[in-house]
């Protein structure tokens, strides 16, 4: 009996053993089909998508604006005072040419009785001049013919004297005179020449006399003098003139920085105006996006803060980047009689292409294409692995771009993902959160 219970324990034991090995087999078989199975799915890149699609490209430049004013100008005094009134207040409607502000006038109008004073002077001194020169003139020309009338006698002494000296020599020689009398002829002939001399310079002094008085000097100084007391007189007028200070553009009172009994000057401005109407967009367009833009091209300016879409046209496009931005300015002007739209208000712009709206072409999602070595290129998805290929790209915006050549519509291309792939890689493809 005891030897019967021997052979069944250990017929149970063979049992038991040959039961776990076989498990393990089979366990183990499992576990290494289930880690090369993982291996294969770890292998594949995961990937986004989507499909390339036929369409009109909108296209967004700038991605956001904002209204600005048509113009505005900051008005300061042309001359330091205190302010004394101010006329307007903030939002008022102003047109060209009314009274903002005035500085105090008193010594403005102090100044501009002393011009008033000098100019009296300078006229004054000019009349004396003219009468003095007048004078002096007339009493030139009398001395001029005094001086005439001298040399001609002068010359009448000379020519008598000179013949009586000749005369007197002959009968000299011939015996008739003694020395005595021709020595007194010689003497008043040398007199008479003397005196001829002195009567000619006195006459040509006299000729200078009458030149240097016509000359008027002293009456063309006096005429300066009164002509810059003149100037001193409009400058103080203007200067006073300048005190009240008047709009120099029609629009809307934007800020008011004075009050009364404060200083101004001119580094300062008092009061701002602007001109809402027009109003003006102002944003700015990509390298790209200005080549494809031209003015005159239509838009659509979305002001999401009222959910409004206005249709205008762009009016003006810099041929000029601008350094900072590295994009072009632009404008669009839009009516705003009723001034709904205010300054600064952020809109979007979505240009249409110069003939309204761009061709009707395959459309992909800008992320989905990449450059390399000056090439571009996509990833489309063949049997769930990645295909690279070489596109042709044409109108683009900060979103979407057009393919020329490359892929066809309902082509699917990776737009996420692309920098873990190589050509004809296997792919996972994930929804897009």
């Amino acid at each position: 009996m005891h030897k019967k219970t021997n052979i069944s324990v250990f017929v149970l034991f063979v049992s038991l053993t040959f039961i776990l090995f076989a498990g393990l087999t089979v366990a183990g078989c499992t576990a290494k089909e289930t880690a090369t199975s993982n291996k294969e799915e770890t292998n594949a890149v995961p990937v986004q998508v989507e499909k390339a699609r036929k369409g009109i490209l909108d296209a967004k430049a700038g991605i956001a604006g904002k209204f600005e004013p048509y113009e505005k100008v900051a008005i300061a005094p042309k001359v330091n005072g205190k302010i004394v009134e101010i006329s307007v207040s903030l939002g008022q409607k102003v047109n060209k040419g009314d009274v903002l502000f005035t500085l105090d006038q008193v010594d403005l109008q102090n100044a501009v009785k002393q011009a008033e004073a000098q100019l009296q002077v300078a006229q004054a001194n000019l009349k004396k001049a003219e009468i003095g020169s007048s004078q002096g003139l007339d009493q030139a020309k009398n001395n001029l013919a005094q001086s005439e009338s001298a040399v001609a006698q002068a010359k009448q002494a000379y020519n008598d004297a000179k013949i009586n000296l000749e005369r007197t020599k002959k009968l000299f020689e011939a015996g008739a005179v003694p020395s005595v009398e021709l020595e007194q002829k010689e003497t008043a002939f040398k007199n008479a020449e003397i005196a001829l001399k002195n009567a000619e310079i006195a006459y040509e002094n006299a000729k200078d006399s009458v030149h240097y008085a016509g000359q008027k000097t002293d009456i063309e100084v006096a005429k300066a003098s009164v002509a810059q007391a003149k100037v001193n007189l409009d400058n103080a007028r203007e200067q006073l003139a300048n005190a009240t200070v008047r709009a120099p553009i029609s629009g809307i009172v934007a800020s008011v920085n004075g009050a009364p009994g404060q200083m101004s000057s001119m580094q300062s401005s008092v009061i701002t105006i602007v001109k809402l109407d027009p109003i003006v967009v102002k944003g700015y367009l990509s390298e790209n996006e200005v080549t494809s833009i031209k003015t005159g091209a239509a838009v659509k300016v979305e002001v999401p803060t009222v959910g409004k879409t206005i249709d205008a046209k762009v009016t003006a496009i810099s041929p000029v980047m601008d350094q900072q931005l590295k994009a072009y300015p632009f404008e669009i002007e839009i009516p705003n009689a009723d001034g709904k739209w205010k300054a600064d208000m952020v809109v979007n712009v979505i240009f249409q292409g110069t003939n309204g709206q761009l061709e009707n072409s395959i459309i992909v999602s800008r992320k989905a294409v990449f450059e390399e070595e000056g090439k571009k290129y996509v990833y489309k998805i063949e049997n769930n692995k990645a295909v690279k290929v070489e596109v042709k790209t044409g109108e683009e915006t900060s979103e979407e771009i057009v393919i020329l050549e490359g892929i066809k519509e309902n082509d699917t291309i990776v737009v996420k993902g692309q920098t873990l792939l190589t050509d004809g890689a296997e792919v996972t493809i994930q929804k897009q959160a």
